[in-house]
């Protein structure tokens, strides 16, 4: 229970430093009214989804670091007969202090995280959005989010839905008293 608490915290700091984000790109400049997102972080915001982070199994060997969006893109490709998918968003790592860094990541079926960069540990929390659509996967590196060439549209149109893959956990998550069930009359 204690484990599965404190993932939720940090899931909760994560977003939260994802919301203050969006606020402040609200204030730094405006959006064109006919676009979808007014910025990356509003996107998140609105498509994103929680992951659960576990221990790498013993044979993933670390890919290259600071290379997470090919090396998650790539892996994907590799293991498509896993059913895993790329995602991409923000990740907390495990250092003496949180850090919420952009990154990407693999996502097994389950929502479970396999992330093929961060191979000595996971991070300890990962928000961000699962894209089943291989060909919106950045081989080339870059990243959805981070490279503007690849945000620009998505921003403008949104992501198709056929393009996301539903699996995570929302990033609204309801809590209700243990032994109670959650009310759906609200």
């Amino acid at each position: 229970m204690t484990n599965s608490v404190s993932r939720t915290a940090a899931e909760d700091g994560l977003i939260h430093h994802i919301r203050q984000h969006a606020e402040l790109s609200e204030a730094a400049h405006r959006t064109p009214e006919d676009w979808s997102y007014p910025s990356s972080f509003h996107l998140l915001l609105a498509l994103g989804r929680r992951f659960t982070p576990i221990p790498s199994p013993d044979d993933l060997i670390g890919m290259p670091d600071r290379l997470c969006y090919s090396n998650a893109a790539r892996y994907a490709l590799a293991h498509r007969n896993e059913d895993l998918v790329y995602a991409e968003g923000f990740a907390l790592t495990h250092h003496q202090f949180d850090i919420a860094l952009p990154h990407a990541w693999t996502v097994r079926p389950d929502g479970t995280v396999l992330d093929p960069t961060w191979d000595d540990l996971p991070g300890r929390a990962y928000v961000g959005i699962a894209i089943a659509d291989p060909g919106l996967w950045p081989v080339d590196g870059g990243g959805l989010l981070q490279d503007f060439h690849r945000l620009k549209p998505l921003l403008r149109s949104g992501i198709p839905q056929t393009a996301l893959a539903e699996l995570g956990r929302p990033l609204t998550e309801e809590r209700t008293p243990a032994g109670k069930a959650p009310r759906d009359d609200l």
